[in-house]
């Protein structure tokens, strides 16, 4: 029988996978490795969501499909990784106040154990509003950016620190869900696929510090 699994531990591509009504399963992969030094950063996010889903797929019996993804923001200063720390969250995002950056996020679907495979990479630009100190500290000080690639999570608290988006928002979000739709084609899986257009952000969730009202981003 032919079966998908998500090799991810993030509930946030969960939910953009099963927003198209297909059925996986989740399998969470090995902790993040870290890229080779020097590669590019397009490069770079595909070679570890390859590395998600390879991992994942060699425990997998045949007839398995498995997406895995990696999301990386480019900030001023180049890659963002997580943050880990309230200081380094807000270092993070005092840098992209005020300023455009780009997310990448790297795909990859492999037919299980060890079979085709396909690779691709989504970008999407972002243009932060140049929000206050009181309203940063606040955001860090929900603990919700610790581990978010460049410090912010689109669809939670920061979500009225953007001013626009351009590109697809799920790309932001971790998963460029009609991407991964292709992927999982372009490596074999038999069965027709649904059509996937750009997820929109879900209502943005209580949050437990003052912040100025949440606007929904704006396409550039």
């Amino acid at each position: 029988m032919t079966r998908i699994v998500l090799a991810s531990s993030s509930p946030r591509r969960r939910e953009l996978l099963a927003r198209v009504g297909i059925r996986f399963t989740v399998v969470e992969p090995p902790e993040d490795q870290a890229p080779p030094p020097g590669m590019c950063a397009d490069l770079a996010v595909q070679l570890l969501a390859r590395q998600k889903a390879l991992a994942v797929a060699q425990t997998q019996p045949e007839g398995t499909f498995v997406i895995g993804a990696d999301t990386m923001v480019i900030g001023p200063r180049g890659p963002m990784g997580k943050p880990g720390t309230p200081a380094k969250a807000r270092e993070m995002l005092a840098s992209l106040r005020g300023c455009r950056h780009t997310v990448l996020t790297g795909i990859c679907a492999i037919a299980a154990p060890e079979g085709a495979e396909a690779l691709g990479v989504s970008r999407s630009a972002v243009r932060m509003r140049t929000f206050s100190d009181a309203d940063l500290d606040a955001y860090v000080a929900s603990g919700e950016p610790l581990d978010k690639a460049g410090g912010y999570a689109i669809q939670g608290g920061a979500s009225d620190f953007v001013e626009a988006v351009g590109g697809r928002l799920d790309t932001v979000v971790g998963l460029d869900v009609a991407m991964a739709l292709r992927m999982l084609t372009e490596a074999g899986y038999p069965v027709p696929l649904p059509a996937a257009p750009d997820v929109p952000l879900a209502p943005p969730r209580p949050v437990r510090r003052p912040l100025t009202t949440v606007r929904t981003p704006q396409r550039v």
